[in-house]
């Protein structure tokens, strides 16, 4: 039990133990006072005595987050810190430099007269503090038909106040009407300091569920023609990476040049340019394309068309190419069309099953049956061939083999092998037929061709691709460098799979190999992902095998699939 020491008979009075605040009068209330005093010892606290520099350097860091709606966060957050941290916030224009506006975002004024979007009036404050450092603009316009008018108009007014100013647009519209109106403010519009536009239009799925044609004049010029008089360079005189997804853009007045970065993803079947086309517009741009992605958007084919024999279109600077394909023959044109010498960073996507497994992954988590209602209800996404990469792989290895051997960073998504094989594999007389299925052979073939390869992605790989990352050939002819040489060494490996035990299957043939000190070598990183619901027993599978992922990798990771690895 606590005492209480008696308070000594000349204690002074209790306003004594108050000591003075400086510029306060001794009529003051106490409570003031006391306050006064809180506000002093907030005011001298360590985060206020640092130097405006720090603080202000801290603010820019916090600005350059790789997500713009925490940017934008961070922004109004360190501004109601403290007066000294707004007054630096406000002199820090780069802070400001990022504005998303939604079209559902609307406010009642004084609940009976106007009608305002709320992410506009931030949008008007963040433009004003950000004084003349060129601006982020995201519009997100998933609105109703009987709202387009009134709100559109006001958004796109104010948006072509800024044009002058954006670096960066980013557009997203769920209704072609709503498309229509945004690029027919956009076509005229001159934007002197943009250097990338993204455009897209609807969802991945709708861009398969869609087969109406769009009547001419919905087939948007914006970043294709302009009128005679006004040549497209003139009105984005600095414009270099450019995205189209599910726009139905007109490519026959495609005019674009000097881009460094292209993507075009989920056209509907009566979008996608035709593959004379898409020559004209890389050709164009071959002196200065860096980055190409092309997904769901190749014209579909059955097999080769006559005209494939023709000369290769060659883009020297192309270093990072992504194609995703709803069927192999698609990527196997490509590949015939288009030559990329300096080719380091290649992802090779089956569109088919990439999608059915991301929206019904109940539905095909065991297979993809070609009887499943979903696949019938969509026949875009029906395959031609069994959603197989077989071909294309087999082309890779044995035709293209240069274009492996340059490959530094190999991402395979939804990569399917079914036993189906051409003349290109059946006359190959490797020996490592003998000891192994013609699955792992070809996966392993393909790893040793990419000499160069450092990092590489499985994104539900099949079990080939796991046999083959652990395989050497053992028994082939050790005389026979050709066919005996080891796989590359690779640093970064990624592995996702909504199959625990193909990934507990990797890391024991792994573990394995590595105890008898032959076969693959200690990575730098290793990343596992799963379903949420797996990362659990994942790991509890990982401990009782007795796995220890510090001898696989110095640095490791087993994580929530969300799309896309870590690092």
């Amino acid at each position: 039990m606590q005492t209480v020491a008696p308070t000594p008979t000349d204690a002074p009075p209790a306003t004594a133990q108050y000591t003075e605040v400086p510029g306060l009068t001794n009529d003051i209330p106490l409570n003031v006072i006391n306050q006064a005093r809180k506000l002093q010892s907030v005011r001298k606290s360590p985060i206020n005595t640092l130097p405006e520099e720090i603080i202000l350097h801290v603010f820019k860091l916090g600005a350059s987050c790789r997500n713009s709606q925490k940017r934008i966060d961070f922004a109004v957050l360190v501004s109601h810190v403290s007066r000294t941290w707004r007054n630096i916030a406000f002199s820090c224009s780069s802070l400001w430099a990022d504005i998303t506006i939604k079209a559902d975002n609307m406010l009642n004024i004084d609940e009976e007269s106007a009608i305002v979007n709320a992410s506009l009036l931030r949008a008007k404050e963040f433009a004003s503090r950000s004084r003349a450092f060129p601006l982020s603009v995201r519009l997100k316009l998933f609105i109703t038909p009987n709202i387009v008018c009134l709100e559109l108009d006001t958004i796109m007014n104010w948006l072509r106040l800024v044009l002058p100013r954006v670096k960066y647009l980013s557009i997203h519209c769920d209704t072609l009407q709503v498309a229509w109106i945004v690029m027919n403010r956009l076509h005229t519009a001159p934007m002197e300091t943009l250097e990338t536009c993204k455009l897209k239009y609807g969802t991945t799925v709708l861009s398969f569920r869609h087969s109406i044609i769009p009547p001419p004049p919905v087939r948007f010029l914006f970043l294709a023609g302009q009128n005679e008089g006004q040549a497209v360079n003139n009105i984005f005189p600095k414009l270099t990476r450019v995205k189209v997804s599910g726009f139905p853009v007109s490519w026959s007045q495609w005019s674009l040049t000097r881009l460094t970065s292209l993507s075009i993803n989920f056209m509907t079947l009566h979008d996608r340019p035709s593959m004379d086309m898409l020559k004209h517009i890389l050709t164009i741009n071959r002196k200065t394309l860096e980055k190409f992605e092309i997904q769901g958007a190749i014209q579909q084919f059955r097999t080769l068309p006559r005209n494939a024999d023709e000369l290769p279109t060659i883009l020297p600077r192309l270093a990072d190419l992504t194609l995703g394909y709803l069927s192999q023959w698609e990527a196997i044109l490509f590949f015939l069309h288009f030559k990329a010498p300096a080719l380091k960073h290649l992802k090779l996507c089956d569109i088919s099953r990439s999608i059915l497994a991301q929206h019904w992954p109940e539905d095909f988590k065991d297979g993809f049956d070609l009887n499943n209602p979903i696949i019938q209800n969509i026949p875009a996404l029906q395959p031609f061939d069994n959603f197989s990469s077989a071909i294309l792989l087999e082309n890779l290895v044995y035709r293209w083999s240069s274009l492996l051997e340059r490959v530094e960073t190999l991402t395979l998504e939804h990569f399917s092998l079914p036993p189906i094989f051409s003349d290109l594999f059946l006359q190959d007389n490797d020996p490592l037929k003998q000891y192994h299925s013609a699955h792992v052979v070809l996966a392993y073939r393909m790893l040793q061709t990419c000499s160069q390869l450092r990092r590489l992605a499985l994104i539900n790989p099949e079990e080939c691709f796991i046999h083959a990352l652990n395989m050497y050939p053992d028994g082939a002819d050790p005389d026979d460098t050709e066919n005996s040489g080891p796989a590359p060494a690779l640093t970064h490996l990624y592995l996702a799979s909504s199959h625990p035990d193909r990934m507990m299957l990797f890391l024991k043939r792994r573990a394995e190999s590595l105890a008898k000190e032959e076969g693959p070598h200690m990575l730098d990183y290793l990343e596992l992902a799963t379903e949420k619901k797996d990362v659990g027993h994942l790991l509890e599978a990982i401990v009782s095998d007795n796995i220890d992922l510090s001898h696989l990798a110095k640095s490791s990771l087993v994580a929530e699939w969300q799309g896309s690895f870590t690092t």
